[in-house]
């Protein structure tokens, strides 16, 4: 049974032989699906620019070092897990023994391991390219499997988390809804109202950073 999240088809083909066998070679693939070279580079290109599929190269004893295709994390959340509900079983175990100081530790450390990398990459951004922050932020979400949508408006700008990538914890636990809303507030100096909540029966967990007002005229 395949996970009704991969794509359908050739690529949905291609990355479960990759998840089968780890990295492939295009003769691999072709053994596999019976498609030719160029069909399958199209299709393995589409799943590049996708952020599903990574190649690497393997060197050989004679020639040329050979291509080889390989799942990347993002592709990995595609699949089948238990994550989420092993992690729900751990926190109520730990709810169940007293031990919130751990869980409040387990998360905020969680956070702020976000916030770094978020702060690294946002880093390399110039200095008021503020366009390629938020194509970056949106990215960063994107990986973490909040399926972000991100729209800037006359009264500011709207971020939409439209998939909660840990239901079972916020079952459990508030917390990560609060380090939620501070992780924007720290991104974004405080300016930050959550006007929808997934929790409360939204579609999606929206949070609103009103545009900066331009100084008065002298």
């Amino acid at each position: 049974m395949t996970s009704p999240l991969l794509p359908t088809g050739t690529k949905g083909d291609l990355l479960l032989l990759m998840k089968r066998r780890g990295l492939i070679s295009l003769a691999d693939a072709e053994a596999a699906t019976g498609l030719t070279h160029p069909t399958l580079r199209h299709h393995l290109g589409q799943l590049e620019r996708d952020r599903l599929v990574e190649r690497t190269t393997k060197k050989q004893k004679r020639g040329r070092p050979s291509l080889r295709y390989g799942l990347t994390p993002q592709a990995e959340t595609l699949f089948p897990s238990r994550d989420d509900v092993l992690l729900g079983r751990l926190l109520d175990y730990l709810q169940q023994q007293g031990d919130v100081e751990t869980i409040r530790a387990f998360f905020e450390h969680y956070w702020e391991e976000r916030l770094r990398d978020v702060e690294h990459r946002l880093g390399r951004v110039p200095v008021g390219d503020e366009e390629e922050r938020l194509r970056v932020l949106a990215e960063i979400l994107r990986e973490q499997g909040f399926m972000p949508e991100v729209q800037r408006g006359e009264c500011g700008l709207v971020i939409r988390e439209c998939n909660c990538p840990f239901p079972e914890a916020v079952k459990r636990t508030r917390l990560p809804c609060q380090l939620e809303a501070r992780f924007f507030e720290q991104i974004f100096d405080d300016r930050i109202s959550r006007v929808t909540y997934i929790p409360d029966g939204a579609p999606a967990c929206t949070y609103e950073f009103p545009a900066p007002e331009e100084p008065a005229a002298p």
